[in-house]
């Protein structure tokens, strides 16, 4: 028999993208799921919209609760599911019909607790693009090359979307709440539990829509700040466990503080902050001949001081 596969999509003030993203879950090929859609107090017409689907389709279940971020929907989802296996869709997003089956098949034929495949980006108000040729790549992943992937980078990154977990990995793993950038302290830690490593599919069949009033793109602000000294903390502490992954542990920390230095004020105290931590990683990123051709040329143009990294910065998005 198929296993039950529970698909968890956290709802918060995405009237205009809702419909869409439901109705890409519906049109999946694999049909044995269990479609938790969790409201998390959205003010809009989402609660409504959730229950007008779940009055036609038996398959979903929705669940109302007051607004707690995106990990405190996620684990709603996840205390109420009941399937072997489960993924995430952000209710912004929509999935390609072989989603499901795509991830299924991996896990299944390779024997593993995760399987990945890999995200579409479509810039909201423009057309899909072509699916590109790694369509067809297929490999399975040891722990290690799984971590050092995903760290680096290369064929996917920390999202909790866009993989299918068993459902044995969250007994004792929530996703942390109250926290930005949540992925970044949970796909890791799955990643060490699931037995016999990654399996990992070339084909882009999850849409990521890329909107400009998304958290990503949202002001930076305290907490932003906060939940970035938190993540640092954990994976020094991750880094120290495992020295061998170090490398790569530190070039996605400098990703990610170049990520929220470009949204930090010029002159702030924030950017000075993230500024002086830049310094801190920099070195060890640009010796790294693995690390991230965008890391290391930041990373070099960072000597020159705060100015000229804004300004390439800008220049690397006019060219986008």
């Amino acid at each position: 028999m198929n296993p039950l596969i529970s698909i968890i999509v956290p709802v918060y003030k995405v009237e205009k993208y809702l419909s869409d993203c439901i109705g890409s879950i519906l049109l999946q090929e694999y049909d044995h799921l269990e479609i938790l859609l969790v409201n998390d107090g959205s003010p809009d017409r989402c609660g409504a919209i959730c229950n007008q689907f779940a009055e036609k389709d038996q398959r979903i279940k929705v669940i109302h609760k007051e607004n707690g971020g995106l990990s405190d929907a996620r684990n709603a989802g996840l205390r109420a599911m009941t399937g072997e296996y489960v993924t995430f869709v952000d209710s912004d997003d929509t999935i390609e019909e072989n989603y499901v089956s795509t991830l299924v098949n991996l896990a299944e034929r390779h024997q593993t607790q995760i399987a990945v495949t890999l995200f579409r980006h479509i810039k909201e108000g423009e057309e899909k693009t072509q699916v590109e040729k790694s369509e067809k790549l297929e490999k399975l992943l040891s722990t290690n090359e799984a971590l050092e992937t995903m760290f680096y980078q290369d064929l996917f990154d920390n999202n909790a979307t866009g993989k299918l977990y068993h459902h044995s990995l969250f007994k004792n793993i929530e996703f942390p709440k109250g926290l930005l950038y949540e992925d970044l302290l949970t796909t890791y830690k799955l990643i060490l539990l699931s037995q016999n490593g990654v399996a990992f599919s070339g084909s882009q069949n999850y849409n990521y829509l890329l909107r400009e009033d998304s958290i990503e793109g949202s002001p930076f602000s305290k907490k932003k700040f906060d939940s970035l000294i938190y993540i640092l903390k954990d994976l020094e502490e991750f880094k120290s466990e495992i020295p061998i992954l170090h490398k790569c542990i530190d070039c996605r920390i400098l990703s990610l503080l170049f990520h929220l230095f470009f949204e930090t004020e010029e002159g702030s105290i924030y950017e000075g902050e993230i500024f002086s931590l830049i310094k801190k990683y920099r070195v060890g990123v640009l010796t790294d001949r693995y690390a991230r051709k965008k890391a290391r040329i930041a990373s070099v143009i960072s000597f020159l001081g705060r100015r000229p990294l804004r300004i390439f910065y800008k220049f690397g998005k006019s060219r986008n």
